[in-house]
């Protein structure tokens, strides 16, 4: 019967192991990465100005200015009570929906959207649809318009992401076609300075929002938008047009906080949480919930991944970056006393480097609008790719060259992000071309 007391001493061996790693790792706590990206993500997000969510919210709807308050508020608790008993997003029947509804499309004449580049193309075709449908779409162009004397979006919604689908954030594009239908009718510098106002408008509200869904689509609408619709005009304006004042703000050089996602992240981690926290388990711990999970490290593990888009500066391109949170759960040794957090955060850090990338995608796409107005009050002095090595720092960024198109009619910049087109470009204006002939 020796091996009885054998595989006996083997198993307490095996236990006594088990048990000082689960304390060694129950004790050690999250990681001190860990516990930066927590701090980071819960430290608040300081707005300063006007929040646009009352006035995003009724976009679609034509509410009165003194019954928009009212509207909004008893739309967010109607949603909060579907939030706390669990009710169907389809039961949610917005206050809203008594108002006329502002929008009258054309499915025979479809608006640009965030197609800006080709824009005034399919305006300049259909002069007189586009001008109709423009002219009928009036008072929700001029509500879109009216956002510019907002400066960020702060959430009201409750965690349950179902609100989101109600944020008419699809109808901020308007105004591109109605711009484009401005200059097409003669109205240039009319149509330029708009289209500069919006495009500052939304590197404003974009990146001061602390929600994903429209920090994604802003930079969308600022660059696919407004900008590569502007881009076209100064395309096709003559050499030393003075552009109106409204586009120095909106072609700056971008600042730091505008190549992080951070504060969006910031309340998508806010939401994750509060979802998280429905959890019987992570509130109050039962018989055996306290061997395999520990709130706190849960918490911290999770901002770890989630915090990945706040980096502010990109790196040069040296391949995948991949983020500690990717190892698998077998290989932490956080996960020891942790399993049931690991399981819940699901390992996913790795799903967040997209949208580092994008932000910073969106950053250097910035620089190049910039790079093209500052082109234009540059000496024609040397070859176009020797003014571009010229440019101020503003407008370099480590990894994001800028190049000219092989046609010498176009600037291009890489992107990172997982998109159609491996790089953005723009068209350059007609003197710029040729100075390119002439340097071949």
């Amino acid at each position: 019967m020796r091996w009885l007391n054998y595989l006996g001493l083997g198993l307490v061996v095996t236990a006594t192991v088990l048990a000082l790693l689960w304390a060694t790792s129950r004790l050690r706590g999250p990681t001190p990465e860990q516990r930066a990206a927590l701090a980071l993500m819960e430290a608040p997000n300081v707005f300063q100005g006007r929040n646009v969510f009352d006035a995003l919210w009724v976009l679609r709807r034509d509410v009165p200015d003194a019954e928009v308050a009212a509207v909004v508020d008893a739309d967010m608790q109607a949603l909060a009570k579907a939030w706390r008993e669990r009710d169907s997003a389809l039961s949610f029947t917005s206050a809203r929906a008594g108002y006329q509804d502002l929008l009258v499309d054309n499915a025979a004449t479809p608006h640009c959207g965030n197609a800006g580049l080709d824009c005034l193309q399919k305006v300049g075709a259909s002069l007189d649809a586009y001008a109709a449908l423009v002219e009928s779409n009036r008072r929700l162009i001029e509500r879109v318009q009216a956002l510019r004397s907002y400066d960020h979006y702060l959430s009201r919604l409750p965690p349950d992401s179902r609100g989101l689908l109600s944020v008419p954030v699809g109808l901020l594009s308007w105004p591109v076609t109605a711009h484009a239908v401005q200059f097409a009718k003669g109205d240039r510098i009319g149509a330029i300075d708009a289209t500069c106002r919006d495009l500052a408008t939304w590197r404003r509200i974009g990146h001061n929002s602390d929600e994903l869904i429209v920090r994604t689509y802003g930079m969308r609408l600022t660059t696919n938008g407004y900008g590569a619709l502007l881009a076209s005009m100064l395309a096709d304006m003559p050499a030393g047009t003075a552009l109106p004042g409204s586009c120095h703000a909106a072609l700056a050089a971008p600042v730091a906080t505008e190549w992080s996602s951070c504060p969006a992240m910031r309340g998508a981690f806010a939401a994750s949480m509060d979802v998280v926290e429905q959890i019987p388990e992570m509130r109050e711990h039962n018989a055996w919930s306290w061997l395999v999970l520990d709130r706190d490290a849960s918490r911290a593990l999770i901002a770890e991944q989630m915090s990945v888009p706040c980096a502010a500066q990109p790196l040069p391109d040296t391949g995948p970056q991949v983020s500690s949170a990717s190892r698998p759960i077998l290989r932490r040794f956080e996960c020891i006393a942790n399993f049931g957090g690991c399981v819940i955060a699901d390992v996913r850090g790795t799903t967040y480097q997209p949208l580092a990338a994008r932000g910073h995608d969106y950053g250097a796409r910035l620089q190049l609008l910039g790079t093209l107005a500052w082109l234009r009050e540059q000496p024609d002095s040397g070859s176009l790719a020797q003014r571009l090595a010229r440019r101020p720092e503003g407008l370099r960024s480590a990894g994001y060259d800028i190049t000219i198109g092989p046609d010498g009619r176009t600037l291009g910049i890489a992107q990172r992000y997982i998109s159609p087109v491996d790089t953005w470009s723009l068209p350059l204006p007609a003197y710029l071309v040729e100075a390119v002939a002439s340097a071949d």
